[in-house]
């Protein structure tokens, strides 16, 4: 099963990719991109589309932001703030394997994420597993000895879900 959806979650990622490549090819055969302007650049691509891809999340393009951070992660594919993003993007979708897919790689390369480490636990929350998303509530408990947003957020969300759940653990 994990191997499944670690497939699934390349294949789209290589869909991805190939879709941008060809759309990056028509513009350069258009005629547009690339030239001398690119050497005065001050921010790299990845940043930009990284930047523009978290403007998508906060604006609800869930598309957008998966093509945005796909993006990012060709650059650079140790990214784990673009993970998260892909994460969140993929559970507001509704696609709950691709989000613990995306979350998985960026606690794997930060383990101390803090964004992840909250919206993980949103996800175990939709998935009905309170253990678990306490289990990531107390390593922000650990990490946030002085509280920080991902903390109140996840602690929210389970008292949330505790008072819709009532017989679906505490």
């Amino acid at each position: 099963m994990v191997y499944s959806m670690k497939r699934r979650f390349c294949t789209l990622i290589i869909t991805l990719l190939l879709a941008l490549s060809i759309s990056a090819w028509q513009v350069n055969a258009a005629g547009g991109g690339g030239g001398d302007d690119d050497v005065d650049k001050p921010v790299s691509d990845e940043q930009i589309n990284f930047d523009a891809g978290v403007r998508a999340v906060y604006a609800g393009k869930y598309d957008k932001a998966i093509e945005l951070m796909a993006k990012v992660l060709k650059d650079n594919s140790k990214n784990a703030d673009a993970y998260n993003y892909l994460g969140f993007s993929f559970r507001k979708k509704g696609d709950l394997k691709l989000a613990a897919s995306a979350y998985k790689e960026a606690l794997d390369i930060n383990p101390d994420h803090k964004g992840a480490l909250e919206y993980q636990g949103e996800m175990y929350l939709r998935l009905g597993n309170v253990s678990r998303a306490k289990s990531n509530l107390f390593h922000l408990e650990r990490l946030c000895s002085n509280g920080c947003k991902e903390l109140a957020e996840l602690k929210r969300a389970i008292a949330d879900y505790a008072a819709t759940h009532p017989n679906r653990g505490s």
